[in-house]
């Protein structure tokens, strides 16, 4: 009877650490230099190949990315990084020159968007 409790207790204790360290779902707003429907589709399809993001959805009327992440798995100083390797400012993290060189033209910062936006 003893072993069944111990057991019990054994069992309980190891559950509730599986919960404690199961990943929290956070969610982080981010201001980018995106301006069209092209930056969109680069911005969110980099933060979504980032481990541990859930969700990206980019909105271009005001140029900001709204991030769902496991804490466990990733940061928001990661999700910046993946934004401004693939071009573009992510808040105080200015786009890598060369990613940011590389982009369509209307999708460099200071450029007009032609498709229509």
């Amino acid at each position: 009877m003893k072993n069944l409790k111990s057991i019990s207790i054994a069992i309980i204790l190891v559950m509730i650490s599986f919960v404690s360290f199961a990943g929290k779902t956070s969610k982080i707003m981010i201001k980018t230099s995106g301006q069209c429907g092209m930056c969109k589709t680069k911005i969110e399809s980099s933060v979504k190949a980032l481990n541990g993001t859930s969700s990206a959805y980019y909105n271009e009327a005001n140029s900001k990315v709204l991030v769902k992440y496991d804490a466990a798995k990733t940061n928001p100083d990661a999700i910046r990084q993946a934004i401004s390797k693939a071009g573009y400012d992510a808040d105080n993290v200015m786009a890598v020159k060369a990613a940011h060189d590389a982009l369509p033209k209307c999708c460099q910062k200071g450029q007009v968007c032609t498709d229509g936006k």
